[in-house]
């Protein structure tokens, strides 16, 4: 199943709905790109604004403002694109808001449990990246590592470097595993009407969402395309 689709004419997330199967809850997947175009961030809020329930991520530290320089610090305004807005507030509690990541505690102490020689690269990258964006990136560069299914790619299996597992595990495994936490225990709420969930996540941390679905045995429900930038 695609997540993020690249062709010639842009990048597209899929907005994918499963159902249980007594159809008494449905789950709406909104894979997020971190860099698009504001009409791609309006139409997902507004859209997700509409179920009971919206799951959301967000780690409110210097360390991951370090990390997201690799993309904060691009010339969007040249490329007429935004960075990822925080999400809106519900009005009058309705949906619920869950936010469905790690506090800012419990990710300073994973990050300290990486070697040193791996903090100080991520420290020096992450900057040198958003600097050499800042400078050259263009639409097609950056959409050039987006495209994403729900299994792993030749790709990406063939690119493993175990050197590099525990920050793997930092900044995508934890995460996961809080996501899927949460969402169980929405799943597992017990309510005498149908409810709609909405997974406003990040696009890598789908796979772990649509593998504990399939688990619980959802069906597909739906899916369409949102544009996230064209070309």
């Amino acid at each position: 199943m695609q997540i993020v689709e690249r062709s010639i004419l842009g990048v597209r997330a899929a907005r994918q709905t499963m159902e249980s199967a007594d159809k008494k809850v449905s789950v709406t997947l909104f894979p997020m790109i971190h860099i698009g175009q504001e009409s791609f961030y309006r139409q997902v809020y507004d859209d997700a604004l509409q179920h009971d329930v919206v799951l959301v991520e967000g780690i409110r530290s210097p360390v991951t403002r370090l990390i997201t320089s690799s993309y904060r610090w691009i010339d969007t305004a040249k490329l007429a694109l935004m960075v990822q807005p925080r999400h809106p507030d519900s009005v009058n509690g309705k949906p619920r808001i869950v936010h469905a990541d790690l506090s800012t505690d419990e990710f300073h102490r994973h990050w300290r449990e990486l070697p040193v020689w791996l903090k100080l690269l991520v420290g020096i990258c992450a900057p040198l990246m958003g600097i050499h964006r800042r400078l050259y990136a263009t639409r097609e560069s950056l959409a050039e590592a987006m495209e994403m299914e729900d299994r792993l790619s030749s790709e990406e299996i063939l690119s493993f470097d175990p050197r590099f597992a525990a920050l793997r595990r930092t900044i995508l495994n934890v995460r996961d595993q809080r996501l899927v936490e949460k969402l169980c225990d929405e799943l597992d709420r017990q309510t005498d009407r149908p409810r709609k969930i909405a997974v406003v996540y990040g696009a890598a941390h789908m796979r772990a969402v649509v593998a504990e679905l399939g688990r619980r045995n959802f069906r597909t429900g739906g899916a369409s395309w949102q544009l996230v930038m064209d070309f």
